[in-house]
């Protein structure tokens, strides 16, 4: 009773949320802080990320948090992203989660975003044709995550993120947080073979106090005359306006089917899957995905999201909405040490498309 207490209650304030937080188009562009909206994930991403309800690992850091309570090995993974590939702008992500105690119930993780934007020439209002030097915005995000896996069917988790962007001399910071919840179908102990699951996921994204830009670079000095014929100099001090971070809810359902015709065997899963996000600063979006998987080696997936005018003339996102990838995983050591590589592409708009690579690496035997 305890569990499904807490259960319910996280699984409400997430629907609270997400009635508070209902789509708004006419927000669009409102929001900053939205490289938090960025997917260094190459798994998600093939699938325009309507796997919210079945994410594991560290990978469950960014869309649903309570999926990390379901990581069953230590994961280390390493990815990156060419973003609208042609502006020379990068996202590098490096994601740790470990299981703890003997059973492995509770998983803490830990996840560092980074964007690199490449030297941008200095100008001004006098010396307009880049001759002062350059610059390189900073823009980096640390998360620290607990999950607790309930029972075989239940998982909850919460993660703290800090944010931080800017240049040397003018930055915004602030902290904000995630929680989510996964369900799945219970497993029998007594089947060798695991059936068909159906998995549902709930999580609120980006919740935190308003950013504010602060710092030197906000200031103006100019020579003020003097009454006895000299100048005086004076420093103005701009202030900088709050912002909001790109708060927003997701609802995912998911379908695991065994296409195997033995009934000893389960090599081949196919897993369709659907996903609804209610968006503060755009849009309310619809998601849908498939994946096949062959002995959980190799795995090929697809996605598409419709949010509300990104198929007409107007459109608010730089996506056409559908994307794209795969994964290799194998063993490399005896002991259980797997190694996996995930890639996803997805078109845009404008420049040439989003690539993702992930590099995984799971250590041990399992613990759940």
């Amino acid at each position: 009773m305890k569990i499904n207490k807490i259960v319910i209650a996280i699984a409400a304030s997430i629907t609270f949320s997400g009635t508070v937080l209902g789509g708004n188009p006419d927000r669009a562009g409102g929001a900053g802080g939205t490289q938090l909206l960025i997917n260094p994930f190459g798994r998600s991403a093939g699938t325009m990320g309507s796997n919210t309800a079945y994410l594991r690992g560290s990978e469950a850091m960014q869309f649903n948090v309570g999926g990390l309570g379901f990581t069953p090995t230590m994961e280390i993974m390493a990815s990156t992203v060419v973003y609208l590939q042609g502006t020379g702008v990068n996202l590098s992500n490096a994601s740790l989660a470990v299981p703890m105690g003997e059973t492995g119930e509770n998983v803490l993780g830990i996840s560092v975003s980074a964007m690199q934007f490449g030297d941008i020439n200095i100008t001004s209002q006098s010396q307009p044709d880049g001759t002062l030097g350059t610059y390189t915005p900073q823009f980096l995000n640390l998360g620290f995550a607990y999950a607790r896996k309930f029972s075989n069917s239940i998982a909850a988790g919460i993660l703290v993120r800090y944010v931080t962007e800017g240049l040397s001399n003018v930055t915004a910071s602030g902290l904000c947080f995630d929680m989510g919840v996964q369900y799945q179908t219970a497993l029998n102990p007594k089947n060798k073979i695991k059936k068909e699951d159906f998995r549902f996921g709930m999580s609120v994204r980006n919740l935190g106090s308003d950013l504010n830009y602060t710092g030197s670079g906000l200031s103006l000095k100019t020579n003020i005359p003097t009454t006895g014929g000299g100048s005086a100099t004076r420093t103005t001090y701009f202030a900088g306006e709050n912002f909001n971070l790109p708060a927003l809810v997701n609802i995912g359902v998911a379908y695991d089917i065994r296409l195997d015709k033995n009934e000893n065997t389960y090599y081949h899963r196919l897993t369709p899957s659907g996903n609804f996000n209610y968006n503060a600063f755009a849009a309310n979006m619809a998601i849908m995905g498939i994946e096949y998987s062959f002995k959980e080696m190799f795995m090929v997936r697809g996605g598409y999201g419709y949010q509300g005018t990104n198929t007409g003339a107007e459109f608010n996102t730089q996506y056409y909405g559908y994307s794209g990838g795969f994964s290799v995983q194998m063993p490399i050591t005896k002991d259980g040490m797997n190694l996996g590589i995930d890639y996803a592409y997805a078109p845009t708009r404008v420049f040439n498309g989003i690539h993702n690579v992930t590099l995984r690496i799971t250590l041990g035997s399992k613990k759940n």
